[in-house]
C-alpha cells in the first residue's frame, strides 16, 4: 500500500438518496474542526479534519456518499503483528438522517505478496464500543477485536474496520439503526476502492453482537447500495442481536433484567436519540446514566451503570411515542427472509450475552425463509470449545465465498 495522504476539499451537495430507506430518527450536526486519532497498535496519532457546515436542517450534506476525504498511512509501529501496511482514511457517508456526513475507517493488509487481482476485503463489524470519537476503533482498540482481526489478516484478508461514529452527529447509527450502518460499512468500502487500488474489488463481512445486525441487513441490501466494480460475496453472523428491538423500543419500568452489556447498549441507544424524544421519560439515574454515556466508553459506562437494571432508567415506557417505537423496531429488527448473498448465521448454545432459545427460534425461521441463509450451532457445552468451532466454521465460510 503506497497511497500517499491527501486531503479532498469538500463540495457541498444535494443529499444522496439511499435505495429502500427513508429517515427513521433525528441526528444533529455539529461543528467544523475535530480532531480524528488513529491507534491500531498501542500508540495513538491524531490529525485535524475540516468537516462541512450544516447548522441548519434545510443545509446540505457534504459530498458523495462513499467518496474520500483524506487519508494517511497508519505508522508501522502502530501496526498489529499480522498487518503489513495500514492506512486511516475519511469518508462520506449516508448518515440514517438520508444526509451525507464524514466518518472514519481503517484498512490493514496482510503481510506477503497479494494474489492476482489483489487481497479480498473482509469488513471486521465490530461491537461498538460507544458514541464519542475517542471509542471509535481508529482511536482505541477493545481487546476482544485484537484477535478478531489478526485472525482475518492471517487468513489473507485486508480488513477494513469501520469507526460507525459520524464525525459531528450526535449518537452511532449502529444503536438505533443497523441499515444506516450497513450503509457505512458499504461506503468504507467503495471509498477505499479510490485509496487503494491494490485490493480486490471481492469483498465480505464479518458482524458480532450488535455488528451481527450489521451483517444481517449487508447480506440482504449491500449487492443494492454497492457501485462500479465492488462484488460483494456474503456475510457472517455472531452472537445475534435477536430481540434487541424488542428490549429497547419496549423499555419501561417493568422491563426484565438482562446483562450489564445490553445495558449499555440501551444506554448508548438512549443518549444517540433526539433528546426531546426521550428526555421527559427518564429517570435521574437514567439522565445521569444517558449523560455518562456520551463521553464514556463501554468499558467504563459498564462500570458506572453496575447493577442498574432497565426498569430503573425510566418514569414511562417508550412505546408511548408511538413514531420513536416503529423507527427502532423497524431500525433494529433482524430480517429473516430477503438476503440477496450467503449469510451465516452462528450461534453458540452456551452464550451470556444473547438468549440462546429465541436466538436458535431466529435461526429456524430465517433457515426456512431463505436459501441464502447457512445457519450453524455447536454440540458442545464448554465456551471455550464453542468459541473455538465458530471461528473454524466463520474461516471456512469465508474461504467458501472467494
Amino acid at each position: 500500500m503506497n497511497a500517499q495522504p491527501r486531503r479532498i476539499d469538500p463540495v457541498l451537495a444535494a443529499p444522496a438518496e439511499r435505495t429502500g430507506r427513508r429517515s427513521r430518527t433525528a441526528v444533529r450536526v455539529g461543528a467544523a474542526v475535530v480532531a480524528v486519532g488513529v491507534v491500531v497498535g498501542g500508540v495513538t496519532a491524531t490529525r485535524a479534519i475540516a468537516t462541512p457546515e450544516d447548522t441548519t436542517p434545510a443545509a446540505p450534506g457534504g459530498q458523495t456518499a462513499g467518496s474520500v476525504f483524506a487519508n494517511r498511512a497508519v505508522p508501522d509501529a502502530d501496526l498489529p503483528a499480522a498487518a503489513a501496511v495500514g492506512q486511516q482514511f475519511s469518508y462520506w457517508t449516508l448518515g440514517a438522517d438520508e444526509r451525507t456526513h464524514l466518518t472514519t475507517a481503517t484498512v490493514l493488509q496482510p503481510k506477503g505478496a497479494a494474489p492476482a487481482g489483489g487481497w479480498p476485503v473482509v469488513v471486521y463489524a465490530h461491537r461498538p464500543d460507544g458514541l464519542s470519537l475517542g471509542c471509535a476503533p481508529s482511536k482505541r482498540r477493545a481487546s476482544r477485536d485484537t484477535a478478531a482481526v489478526s485472525g482475518l489478516l492471517r487468513s489473507d484478508y485486508a480488513v477494513v474496520i469501520p469507526d460507525y461514529t459520524t464525525v459531528g452527529v450526535t449518537g452511532s447509527p449502529q444503536y438505533v439503526d443497523f441499515g444506516a450502518s450497513a450503509h457505512t460499512v458499504v461506503d468504507a468500502v467503495k471509498a477505499l476502492t479510490d485509496i487503494e487500488p491494490s485490493v480486490s474489488p471481492r469483498w465480505a463481512a464479518v458482524g458480532d453482537a450488535l455488528g451481527a445486525g450489521t451483517a444481517v441487513e449487508l447480506a440482504r441490501s449491500a449487492t443494492t447500495w454497492q457501485k462500479g466494480s465492488m462484488d460483494f460475496r456474503g456475510a457472517a453472523a455472531t452472537t445475534l442481536p435477536v430481540g434487541y428491538d424488542d428490549v429497547l423500543a419496549g423499555l419501561s419500568p417493568a422491563s426484565s433484567p438482562v446483562s450489564p452489556d445490553t445495558v449499555a447498549d440501551v444506554v448508548y441507544a438512549l443518549a444517540s436519540l433526539d433528546a426531546d424524544d426521550v428526555t421527559d421519560l427518564l429517570t435521574p439515574r437514567g439522565k445521569e446514566l444517558v449523560a455518562k454515556a456520551r463521553t464514556m466508553c463501554a468499558p467504563a459506562l459498564t462500570k458506572a451503570i453496575g447493577s442498574t437494571n432497565l426498569s430503573a432508567l425510566v418514569t414511562a415506557p417508550l412505546a408511548a411515542n408511538s413514531a420513536l417505537d416503529t423507527a427502532l423496531r423497524e431500525g433494529l429488527q433482524l430480517r429473516t427472509r430477503g438476503f440477496s448473498r450467503p449469510i451465516l448465521l452462528s450461534q453458540k448454545l452456551v452464550d451470556d450475552e444473547t438468549a440462546v432459545p429465541a436466538n436458535l427460534r431466529y435461526l429456524t425461521t430465517a433457515q426456512l425463509s431463505s436459501n441464502k441463509v447457512v445457519a450453524k450451532t455447536y454440540l458442545t457445552g464448554s465456551s471455550t470449545d464453542a468459541s473455538r468451532q465458530e471461528q473454524a466454521t466463520v474461516a471456512a465460510f469465508l474461504k467458501n465465498l472467494f
